[in-house]
């Protein structure tokens, strides 16, 4: 055998598709056991992990906001909701079999939460396969990682719609990668591009600014091949589709949303913001993750997957910045498209090695990349779950409540009045509309604009009008007192309706953050002047 018949064998070796090549003594269905063995045992360990925060307070609210559509409530008239209607519709099948098997929606939702993480990363890995990227073999061993990104890492975003939403957009970037990829043999099925455009749709669905997302990676690939086709590929015009068949369900079915809910939104929670939590909290370890990036596996070209999910992170910050609300769920695709292009930044396979160098991560590096996942995490790690002691001395005392909520913070009343068999009687899942309002008029107050300090007043005002009237009519039997929100507290104090309301509850039990009431049901009242007059 001739020199240059060696070469072309050892370069045709190189390029081999790497799930038919495994680490030396070991078979290919041994890694392939071992993987499936490992991804049970993150499983396992994901689901005590995750009772750390329970059912976070978005999803216990989209619980109770599912049931009462599921009942009858018209949402944006019943129910004053500031997301559009994707959100309920996309736990209300979890919702309605919960329902219909007799379980609690709380364990089923976290199944579904799991099925979804399993299902999107399951067709990414199936995807990476038929595209026969040259890291697979090592992407295959790597598989429990990413499946703990998705079920371990996101702590406290775990059920929120932006986590739900990065899990099933895997496998469009795993396909943007494999069009980006130099032509071979094999391209993508028209039933591959279907299902991944369909599951990419769902993150746009949430919010749509998350758009960057797929149009930022999608330029990517067409600059790769030097051809705009790319752009008008089949999972981009499902996309499209469904996002427009969207637009115009909302327009036709919930009118409401965008007469009466976006214009109060637009004037009020999309104006508040948290820049100083997105400088400390997440810009450092953001920074850091990607100059680790760059200088990981110096002088090798990111690979198409690198490269794919790398900006795909990079448009995420835009919505993140955007939000300015520091939320950890905000933060979510940035950071957890990240870490994965670390992560396959390891695996990358140097198809022409020249020299050791940069072919694989020195113990340093190992040790860096592991504090940066930890640093990432800790925004995450923060429960607002109730103790269960806490719960406990309530439930000792009060079986199946009503409840209503003076605060306004979501956290406050959600999971806490699912976690005591309560029945939520607002519409609003929590103050945080006066909060907002009289805040705001506080600021044009001070900054001298007293037409908008007028225009807010108002708007708290009617708020708490209605707030004295719901209380007034329904008499929860147990009402929540927030403990740092003084200014509503203050304000509600002014009307001699609620200090008459509040003559009623006496205290049962508090935390750090609630202090519970519950209303004596042998007093039976006069009713107020404002009531009876009605």
């Amino acid at each position: 055998m001739n020199m240059e018949t060696r070469a072309s064998l050892a370069e045709r070796s190189a390029m081999t598709p790497i799930l038919d090549r495994s680490p030396a003594g070991v078979s290919s269905a041994g890694v392939v056991t071992r993987t499936l063995v490992l991804c049970l045992l993150v499983l396992a360990a994901a689901v005590p992990w995750q009772m750390r925060w329970g059912v976070i307070p978005d999803t216990s609210w989209a619980i109770t906001m599912a049931e009462r559509v599921l009942s009858g409530s018209r949402l944006y008239v019943d129910l004053f909701e500031v997301n559009p209607p994707f959100t309920p519709w996309l736990f209300m099948p979890a919702v309605a079999l919960a329902q219909a098997l007799g379980l609690s929606p709380e364990v089923v939702i976290h199944v579904y939460a799991y099925a979804v993480c399993l299902i999107g990363l399951g067709f990414a890995a199936l995807i990476a396969r038929q595209a026969g990227f040259a890291e697979n073999s090592a992407l295959l061993s790597m598989l429990p990682l990413f499946l703990a990104l998705l079920v371990i890492f996101p702590g406290n975003a775990f059920s929120e719609r932006e986590h739900l939403g990065v899990a099933l957009f895997l496998p469009l970037l795993v396909l943007m990668a494999w069009r980006a990829a130099p032509a071979n043999e094999t391209r993508p099925s028209l039933l591959v591009a279907v299902l991944a455009g369909l599951g990419g749709s769902v993150l746009l669905l949430v919010k749509p600014y998350y758009a960057l997302v797929v149009f930022v990676p999608a330029l990517y690939v067409a600059w790769r091949r030097r051809s705009i086709l790319p752009l008008l590929a089949v999972e981009y015009w499902v996309i499209g589709l469904i996002c427009v068949a969207y637009a115009v369900a909302v327009m036709l079915c919930y009118p409401e949303f965008l007469s009466v809910i976006y214009p109060i939104l637009a004037d009020t929670y999309m104006r508040m913001g948290n820049m100083q939590a997105l400088l400390i909290d997440y810009a450092p370890v953001y920074l850091i993750a990607l100059l680790m990036l760059h200088f990981l596996r110096p002088g090798l070209t990111p690979s198409p997957l690198v490269s794919v999910f790398t900006l795909a992170s990079l448009a995420a910050t835009a919505p993140l910045i955007y939000q300015a609300k520091g939320w950890p769920y905000h933060a979510f695709p940035a950071f957890s498209l990240l870490l994965a292009a670390l992560l396959m930044r390891t695996a990358q396979i140097d198809q022409a090695p020249r020299s050791s160098a940069g072919r694989t991560m020195e113990p340093g590096q190992k040790l860096l990349l592991a504090a940066i996942v930890v640093a990432a995490a800790i925004p995450f790690m923060k429960t607002q779950k109730p103790g269960g002691e806490f719960v406990a001395k309530v439930k000792a005392v009060v079986h199946q409540p009503t409840v209503a909520l003076v605060g306004s913070d979501i956290a406050a009343g959600h999971p806490l009045t699912r976690m005591l068999g309560g029945t939520w009687i607002s519409r609003y899942c929590s103050d945080w509309l006066s909060d907002t309002a009289l805040y705001l008029s506080a600021i044009a107050t001070r900054d001298g604009n007293k037409e908008a300090a007028s225009h807010y007043r108002e708007m708290a005002d009617r708020y708490i009008d209605g707030k004295l009237a719901e209380l007034e009519t329904k008499r929860p039997t147990i009402l929540i007192i927030q403990k740092n929100n003084q200014a509503l507290a203050e304000e509600l104090s002014r009307h001699q309706d609620y200090v008459r309301l509040m003559q009623d509850y006496r205290p049962i039990a508090e935390d750090e953050t609630v202090r519970v009431l519950l209303r004596d049901t042998r007093v039976n009242p006069a009713p107020s002047p404002a009531a009876a007059s009605g």
